[in-house]
């Protein structure tokens, strides 16, 4: 039975070539357009290096001290974080993140010098964050406290700078300070907004002087604590506030407040400034977009294959006299109509990903990539997805259902002297 419908499929792409071009076309793009949104939110929320524990990540990425005569807010302090985030019980592991853009880094004789971003950052971070060391190791818990000059840097700058990734122990410049380099990891795409760097330095090699009209509350740092399991958020995000509370009671001026945070990859990656992501309003945003993309293309096939079930009233009048019932027909119908979106969707699926590899700076453009030196770059790991096809199979499924199966019942419906009096005058 599926190889009749197949065939009887192929038999109606070739009878009229230009309106079957027309469906499956219309079926590609309107795919197209579904699965780039699909991948963009994917690369955004997914687990993939060195950001492969998003699901199980509480993000405080700013904060707000407030006095009687105002508030500002801005990133936090470290002392802040050391002191309310570092002595949490509850999580695996919490750590500091300083970003720095564009220092210049080169080897000592100054040759092959470069621009590079620059995270300074604690040992804790190679715990929050997954990188494969392709030589070397991380700077240790010793190296921070002591405020020795390591250095990891990713494989781009390693090859630039010596020509080879073996490059651990030797010195480069940091804004003319000597580093020795440490580790080598692969370069990170900006889309991973939390862990990327060029180069990642201990915190203590630098001095990140505090806001003291926010009584040192305010400074550079963004904080990252990885839970156990999702189900601990709860449970860290209690432990905080009480942190939160003994930390404002120490402060003469003023009250620093954490808006919410800690909170998930998601709400943070829609957070806007100071206020909290407004989640109905991003859910409401998607799903009107979502059903744009669903219903106009499943109108316009919706016609183009009422139109073919005109044309194919007699032969549903002969089907009907030999004892066809209207489901059997419906179905026939619906599975050729599935074949050829199917045949759409492939296509769909695939101009997605050439959409997607060749304008990702455009389409997956972060406040990160618009800022820093790094590119928005894609890899397998990041885009291909098991999920993936099975949100466009059930998106053919929907739009055949829509653009199918409205004409199909009614055409099916039709009388049987009416199918056979169209039979007679053809």
């Amino acid at each position: 039975m599926i190889r009749q419908y197949l065939i009887q499929a192929l038999a109606t792409l070739r009878e009229n070539p230009l309106l079957s071009f027309l469906s499956v076309a219309g079926t590609a793009l309107a795919i197209a357009m579904i699965m780039v949104l699909v991948i963009s939110f994917e690369v955004r929320t997914a687990n993939y290096r060195p950001e492969t524990n998003r699901d199980r990540t509480l993000y405080v990425t700013r904060g707000i001290y407030e006095q009687p005569h105002g508030q500002s807010s801005a990133y936090c302090s470290f002392s802040l974080i050391r002191d309310v985030f570092y002595p949490l019980q509850t999580p695996q592991a919490v750590t500091a993140v300083a970003s720095e853009n564009a220092m210049l880094i080169s080897t000592p004789a100054g040759e092959n010098e470069y621009k590079a971003d620059v995270s300074y950052t604690d040992e804790r971070f190679w715990t929050v964050f997954d990188f494969r060391f392709l030589a070397g190791k991380p700077f240790t818990e010793a190296d921070v406290q002591s405020g020795i000059k390591k250095a990891v840097i990713n494989e781009t700058l390693a090859r630039g700078l010596y020509g080879t990734i073996d490059v651990v122990g030797k010195p480069v410049l940091m804004s003319y300070t000597e580093y020795i380099i440490c580790g080598v990891v692969p370069a990170v795409s900006t889309l991973a907004e939390a862990a990327y760097a060029e180069v990642w330095l201990p915190h203590t090699t630098t001095t990140f002087p505090g806001d003291v009209g926010t009584e040192y509350t305010i400074g550079s740092f963004k904080c990252y604590i990885l839970a156990h399991t999702r189900s601990d958020f709860k449970a860290i995000k209690e432990e905080s506030e009480r942190m939160m509370e003994q930390f404002n009671a120490n402060l003469q001026n003023g009250t620093f407040h954490l808006s919410g945070q800690p909170e998930t990859h998601f709400l943070q990656m829609y957070r806007q400034g100071k206020k909290q992501a407004d989640v109905f309003a991003v859910i409401l945003r998607f799903a009107i977009v979502l059903s744009i993309l669903l219903l106009v293309p499943a109108i316009n096939l919706s016609g183009m294959t009422l139109s073919r079930m005109q044309k194919r009233m007699p032969e549903i009048g002969v089907r009907k006299a030999f004892g066809a019932t209207t489901s059997s027909l419906l179905v026939q119908v619906l599975s050729e109509n599935l074949i050829l979106t199917i045949i759409g969707g492939l296509a769909g699926l695939a101009l997605s990903y050439l959409s997607v590899t060749l304008m990702s700076d455009w389409l997956l453009a972060t406040d990160t990539s618009s800022i820093r030196e790094g590119v928005a770059s894609i890899n397998a790991e990041m885009v291909i997805n098991p999920m993936v096809f099975v949100y466009a199979f059930l998106f053919c499924l929907v739009l055949n259902l829509f653009s199918a199966g409205i004409p199909a019942w009614r055409t099916s419906r039709q009388n049987i002297v009416n199918a056979l009096h169209e039979t007679a005058q053809n």
